[in-house]
């Protein structure tokens, strides 16, 4: 289920990326397939998981909340992918409600994959009793906050991104338009890389946490 993480992260951070990237407009398809393979994945380390903990037993204790937690990201996930196979475009006027209800779901499943994560380490702890301190625990604890810190920052540039599109729905005249986006295109190309910067630095500091869950 860590790795499950590591991948829901990855598709919530993936459009991002994308959008600072890909300079060319028709980058939505390239959008919609990112989520759907990462969806499929996540798909497959779910069921994996679900079937390693219904066959192998697990820890009798903590079976049923495990397998329960995730069934419940198995359909959160199915959610999602229902949402991406969507026929839904661009400039469908329910395109943002579809994307704010994609977001709330991936947020969800983020936690209730936590949640199992959480469930298995602290009972395989008590389980050794060979450290009062869990290396396990503290990492999950600092995976946790950076996750936190991923969401917020695709809040924030969820934020600008409407606040953008506003401005350009509102419209303006074709001149001043010129003259904003002259003066715009610099900062732009500086915003966008900072962008990138940011997709990056959380992608590698995400990918760290999910070895180093995976080896504690």
């Amino acid at each position: 289920m860590v790795v499950d993480i590591f991948v829901d992260t990855v598709k919530m951070e993936l459009p991002i990326f994308v959008m600072a990237t890909v300079t060319e407009r028709p980058f939505s398809r390239l959008i919609k397939a990112s989520k759907i393979l990462c969806g499929v994945l996540c798909a497959a380390f779910e069921i994996a998981a679900l079937v390693l903990f219904s066959v192998g037993g697990f820890i009798e204790c903590v079976h049923f909340q495990v397998v329960a937690l995730v069934c419940v990201v198995i359909v959160i996930n199915i959610i999602e992918l229902v949402i991406t196979f969507l026929p839904i475009g661009p400039s469908h006027e329910l395109k943002d409600i579809c994307d704010i209800v994609f977001r709330v779901c991936s947020i969800i499943h983020l936690i209730f994959s936590l949640a199992v994560v959480y469930v298995g380490a602290l009972k395989i702890e008590d389980l050794r009793k060979k450290r009062t301190e869990s290396w396990l625990v503290k990492v999950l604890i600092a995976y946790t906050v950076w996750l936190l810190l991923s969401v917020i920052w695709i809040f924030i540039f969820s934020v600008h991104k409407h606040a953008i599109l506003e401005k350009r729905k509102r419209g303006t005249s074709k001149n001043s338009e010129r003259r904003t986006q002259q003066r715009t295109e610099k900062k732009s190309s500086a915003g966008r890389w900072s962008v990138v910067a940011v997709s990056v630095l959380l992608f590698v500091g995400t990918l760290f946490f999910t070895v180093a869950s995976l080896s504690g």
